[in-house]
């Protein structure tokens, strides 16, 4: 049993080419990602990507956008706990690491895999008690990463237990 437990854990780390592509729905748009989530991404936001990877247990959104520095903050600011920050990633993961429901299938680095300008904080509906928390749909962990100066790519990862509903 724990050879079996281990040998799943090994192949979420670790996909195989065959995981990287699996189960990654066509018509995830940004536009979609953002509906779903209850984000309301920036009319300023460029380089938006999006993506929906369902398997047997679990599905996951992915949304992705860069602003300038200024607007991810404010876009980030009603997101957070009242009297917290956001976290660095005093953790990475080694350079090249990817996952199956991943950021790598849109063409972007893992976020976990950065360090320098990275900011990690996470938000479920409701949980600060703004109009943008109350507006959520699932639970999200943002990452922000300041990849140039001024210049801000914003990462979102939602996932649930429940079946998501599909682009159309």
């Amino acid at each position: 049993m724990l050879g079996t437990v281990l040998m799943v854990m090994y192949g979420l780390r670790y996909p195989g080419a065959d995981q990287k592509e699996c189960c990654w729905e066509q018509d995830a748009t940004p536009e979609w990602a953002a509906s779903v989530t209850g984000l309301r991404v920036p009319d300023t936001a460029v380089d938006r990507r999006a993506g929906l990877h369902s398997n047997m247990q679990y599905d996951v959104v992915l949304l992705a956008f860069t602003v300038r520095t200024e607007e991810a903050d404010k876009f980030l600011e009603p997101l957070r706990r009242q009297g917290t920050q956001m976290a660095r990633n005093r953790h990475p993961e080694a350079p090249g690491y990817t996952r199956g429901d991943g950021f790598s299938h849109l063409g972007l680095p893992e976020p976990e895999t950065l360090v320098d300008g990275m900011r990690i904080t996470s938000v479920c509906p409701g949980e600060t008690k703004t109009p943008e928390s109350g507006a959520l749909r699932l639970c999200a962990k943002i990452q922000a990463h300041e990849f140039q100066p001024g210049t801000t790519r914003i990462y979102v990862r939602a996932d649930s237990d429940a079946t998501i509903e599909k682009p159309a």
